[in-house]
């Protein structure tokens, strides 16, 4: 039985919060639905799966839309796959699991819209491995850029945490000086970058 989207996004919010496992933030569903709506996509790429909330997120806001999405925790892969099933949206979602930097040469693209959501530390070599297969004004959303307040923070950073905020930051001087990029500093930072 098919059931709305809403409903399997409902439910979704639900084993997330239960589970503690990350979906997009409330405060910012709205700015990764703008972003997307500059690109008016028709083909979406996204690197963390997770569950598959952002995925029916997209879908359910761009009807037209086709979405591959990539995911390397096999049993979070096999929730997306039966939440899309029960959303009835299967045909437009092509779930690959696997590691991005495996997936990503697999793939033909173009994309016109891209949501990185995966480990934070490969958004920028995942970037430059998806640049070929992206539509003339592709724009591409990062999520949890400022991780913490930590990325734009002064003074020394938390040994665990450096590694991982010094590649978020060379991503933001990336996008920065590459593309048009506006960080939305709501919740832990969303990044948009459109190709100039």
């Amino acid at each position: 039985m098919t059931h709305t989207i809403q409903a399997v996004l409902a439910s979704l919010e639900a084993y997330a919060e239960e589970h503690s496992v990350p979906i997009i933030r409330k405060s910012e569903r709205k700015a990764l639905i703008e972003a997307a709506r500059k690109a008016s996509p028709a083909r979406i790429l996204e690197v963390g799966t997770a569950i598959g909330y952002s995925s029916l997120l997209l879908l359910h806001e761009f009807p037209e839309a086709h979405i591959d999405t990539i995911e390397v925790d096999e049993q979070r892969y096999r929730i997306a796959e039966e939440s899309v099933e029960k959303a009835g949206v299967s045909h437009r979602w092509h779930g690959h699991l696997g590691d991005a930097a495996r997936v990503i040469p697999t793939l033909e693209g173009p994309y016109d819209f891209v949501f990185l959501d995966g480990p934070k530390g490969q958004y920028l070599r995942e970037l430059k491995m998806l640049e070929p297969l992206l539509t003339a004004h592709a724009v591409i959303a990062a999520d949890n850029v400022l991780f913490r307040g930590l990325v734009m923070a002064e003074g020394q950073v938390p040994h665990r945490y450096r590694t991982l905020v010094m590649r978020l930051r060379d991503y933001i001087r990336y996008v920065n000086s590459a593309y048009d990029t506006i960080i939305d500093e709501e919740g832990d930072g969303l990044a948009v970058s459109v190709k100039r």
